[in-house]
């Protein structure tokens, strides 16, 4: 393995903690925020179903499957068959977890603008377009 995989992994584990601390204090564990965030990105949607986050996040069935029973459980989301198809499961994120996200996500921010201070405008457009490149890769070549 070369540097990069080294790299990549120490700065998202740091980004990860960093979140998983802020979200522990109101409850969550940093994945619960991750998707809840999805939810509410994603919320001008009719309906979230489960097998998109799946696809989006690149995670087996089994663990979004525990992860949305415990926001479930938690009064974040209402999980209900589609009415069309009763194979599929809707997601609909409560008023509850939005004012939670909100509040995480002013926290989170901060975090965010203070660690990638120390990147220009240009350093950091070029960072996403070159991350986003290797991630559109790494599916594609997986496949």
């Amino acid at each position: 393995m070369n540097k990069l995989y080294y790299l990549l992994k120490k700065a998202n584990g740091l980004m990860f903690q960093h979140l998983n601390d802020v979200c522990l204090k109101r409850g969550l564990t940093g994945k619960q925020f991750v998707l809840l965030r999805f939810f509410y990105l994603n919320q001008d949607s009719p309906e979230i179903l489960q097998a998109k986050i799946q696809k989006t996040f690149h995670l087996r069935r089994s663990t979004i499957t525990s992860v949305l029973q415990t926001l479930e459980k938690k009064g974040m989301i209402i999980r209900k068959t589609d009415e069309v198809d009763q194979r599929k499961k809707v997601v609909i994120l409560t008023e509850k977890a939005k004012e939670l996200i909100e509040s995480i996500e002013n926290d989170a921010q901060r975090y965010d603008d203070l660690s990638l201070s120390i990147l220009n405008k240009e350093e950091y457009t070029t960072l996403i377009n070159l991350l986003e490149r290797l991630c559109d890769n790494l599916v594609k070549s997986s496949k």
